[in-house]
């Protein structure tokens, strides 16, 4: 995921404290190894979410996006000079 296993663990504990009820489970490590599982709330928004996806992928297909898109350029110009 380009990111170290702290910075990923403390992410998952802010996003369990954000929530009224924890998203992913977490078993501490020991010589059989820990572990995280997502609890069923967190498949619950993880639903949503994904749903919520493909809502705004789908209705950002219009024209107008089409009209926008085709008006710009590809990559910036370059940079005028005074």
């Amino acid at each position: 995921m380009g990111m170290s296993y702290r910075r990923a663990w403390l992410l998952v504990d802010t996003m369990n404290r954000c929530w009224k009820e924890p998203l992913v489970a977490t078993v501490p490590g020991s010589a059989h190894g820990g572990g995280a599982r997502l609890t069923e709330a967190g498949g619950r928004v993880l639903e949503h979410y994904r749903a919520l996806q493909r809502s705004l992928i789908e209705g950002a297909a219009t024209t107008d996006r089409a009209a926008l898109a085709d008006a710009m350029l590809e990559t910036p110009r370059a940079t005028q000079k005074d």
